[in-house]
C-alpha cells in the first residue's frame, strides 16, 4: 500500500487505560497478534499502529497503552487527560482479582462526565481465569458500565477471548460512525527497549506486529511514523 492511499484511510484513535497489571499491554498485543506475551517491562506509554480489515472496509488503528504508576497507589494516579482527548474511544481496563484496579477505572468514569465531548468507552474485566482470586464481582463490573451506558465484558487474556475482539471492534466502528476531531498530539515518550528487552535498540526504529507497528514516538512526535526493517515477532520482559 503506497503512503498517500494508506493516509487517506481513516483513522480511529484508542487510549487504553488502566492501572499498572491489569493487562493492558497483553490485552493490547492479544488484539494485534493475537498471541498472549505475559512478560514486559514498560514504564512508559506505548503507540501501537496496525491498519485493519472491517465489514467497513480498511482502518488504520492507533493505540496507546497508558502507563499508569503502581497500582496500590490509586489515589495518587492522575486521570491521563491528554491522552483521553487525543483519542477517538477509550477502553478502561481492571484486574477483577484487585480491587484497586477497579476503583481506578470507576474514577476514570466518573471523570469522563465532568468531559463536554467525551470519547467513545468500553469497560474490560480482565484476568476471568483467576475466578478464584476474585475481589471484583462480574455484577460490579456490569452495574459500572450501565451506570455510564457503554460496553462491558470480562476476558482473559491469557486466552483466546473472542469478547475482546468484538469490543474493539465495537470502540472502532462506533468511533467511525461519530464526526472526525482535529488532529491531535499530545507529549508523551515511548521507550521500545522497555518492550523488547533490548536497551540497546535504537529508539527510532519501529517493530512490526502484524502488518502494523509499535512507534517509539518522543516528545511532539506523536503523528511522525518512522517505519525502518520489519521485525516479524518480538519477545518482552517482566511480569504483568
Amino acid at each position: 500500500m503506497k503512503a498517500e492511499e494508506k493516509s487517506s484511510l481513516p483513522r480511529v484513535r484508542i487510549a487504553v487505560i488502566g492501572n499498572a497489571d491489569v493487562g493492558k499491554s497483553a490485552l493490547t498485543v492479544r488484539y494485534l497478534t493475537g498471541r498472549f506475551i505475559g512478560e514486559y517491562r514498560s514504564n512508559t506509554d506505548l503507540l501501537y499502529n496496525k491498519t485493519i480489515s472491517l465489514e467497513t472496509g480498511l482502518t488504520e488503528v492507533e493505540i496507546v497503552d497508558v502507563y499508569a504508576g503502581n497500582i496500590d497507589d490509586v489515589d495518587n494516579h492522575d486521570f491521563p487527560m491528554e491522552q483521553v482527548l487525543w483519542a477517538d474511544a477509550c477502553m478502561i481496563v481492571y484486574n477483577i482479582t484487585v480491587r484497586n484496579s477497579f476503583e481506578y477505572a470507576a474514577k476514570c468514569l466518573a471523570e469522563f462526565k465532568t468531559l463536554q465531548s467525551a470519547p467513545t468507552a468500553y469497560l474490560v474485566g480482565n484476568k476471568a481465569d483467576l475466578d478464584h482470586l476474585r475481589q471484583v464481582n462480574e455484577k460490579e463490573g456490569a452495574a459500572l458500565a450501565a451506570a455510564h451506558s457503554i460496553g462491558f465484558c470480562e476476558v482473559s487474556v491469557a486466552e483466546y477471548t473472542p469478547t475482546l475482539y468484538k469490543a474493539f471492534e465495537k470502540l472502532i466502528v462506533d468511533s467511525r460512525a461519530r464526526p472526525q476531531k482535529q488532529i491531535r498530539k499530545f507529549s508523551v515518550s515511548k521507550m521500545l527497549g522497555t518492550l523488547i528487552g533490548n536497551n540497546s535498540y535504537n529508539q527510532q526504529k519501529t517493530i512490526a506486529i502484524n502488518h502494523g507497528t509499535v512507534v517509539p514516538c518522543h516528545k511532539g512526535e506523536l503523528h511522525k511514523s518512522r517505519v525502518l526493517k520489519r521485525r516479524q515477532g518480538f519477545t518482552a520482559t517482566t511480569s504483568l
